[in-house]
């Protein structure tokens, strides 16, 4: 009897299950393609990475507590010298300021007593060189001379005289003579003569005859010119006290000014 030929779409059961056991070969080489994962395994790597971390945040916060430390030693430290700097520019200003009056008051002392050493000096300028021999004896009776013998019972007593500055050539300028007067009356008599005799003329030089200062006075009374300039303008009596201090005589009442600028209401 003849087998019923089958259809080509229809696969024999000797080929389906070929097919199976293929198919569960290809499914259990891909479902297992590496070794099972051991849980343990993966708990002890965590377990030793976690330590391994907390051993370097524990250094790290270690290394942070200690740079924090640092940090705040440092910033008390910079605190206190900020206080003691203050501190420091206090009292370095107060001793600037103490020393800066005392080294005025020791420069006006040191003015004074240069000032009063010369009171009794006089300057003669004008005097051609070469005309002394004995500079002392040569200026008291010089002054005789050119002041009057009458206003002289006898010569001034003149302590000492000499040339200032040094020896020119012939062309110069004499230098100024500078003498000092034993008795201060009669350094006072000589001005006041030689601002009544003025002009005086000696050898036929014109001589000029006046009180020595020293630099720092002369430029304090010379700040006085502008002010007796105008009194002198105005008829106001008016002279200048030693050292540089300014007498005016205004309806028989004295009054005395220290400085230029306390004495520029005047006029």
């Amino acid at each position: 009897m003849t087998k019923p030929k089958s259809k080509k779409g229809d696969k024999s059961a000797e080929d389906l299950g070929e097919q199976g056991i293929c198919q569960s070969g290809e499914a259990q080489a891909v479902a297992s393609p590496t070794e099972p994962v051991n849980l343990a395994d993966i708990m002890e790597a965590i377990k030793s990475m976690n330590g391994s971390m907390n051993e370097k945040f524990d250094s790290l916060e270690s290394t942070l507590s200690q740079a924090l430390a640092t940090l705040s030693e440092v910033t008390s430290r910079v605190t206190e010298l900020e206080k003691a700097s203050a501190d420091y520019e206090g009292r370095i200003s107060e001793l600037e300021a103490h020393w800066l009056e005392t080294c005025k008051s020791l420069t006006s002392k040191l003015d004074d007593l240069e000032g009063r050493s010369r009171r009794q000096n006089i300057k003669i300028i004008g005097l051609p060189e070469k005309v002394e021999e004995d500079p002392t004896q040569f200026v008291a009776d010089f002054l005789v001379q050119i002041l009057g013998a009458s206003n002289f019972p006898k010569p001034p007593k003149i302590d000492r005289a000499h040339r200032t500055g040094p020896v020119g050539n012939a062309q110069s300028r004499p230098r100024t003579m500078v003498a000092r007067l034993h008795h201060y009356p009669d350094k006072e008599k000589i001005l006041r003569l030689a601002r009544l005799s003025s002009p005086l003329t000696y050898n036929g030089v014109r001589i000029l005859i006046f009180p020595e200062f020293t630099s720092e006075v002369l430029k304090q009374r010379q700040a006085f010119n502008a002010v007796r300039k105008r009194l002198k303008e105005a008829n106001v009596r008016h002279g200048l006290l030693f050292a540089a201090r300014l007498l005016v005589t205004h309806n028989s009442t004295k009054h005395v000014f220290d400085s230029a600028e306390k004495s520029s209401s005047l006029c």
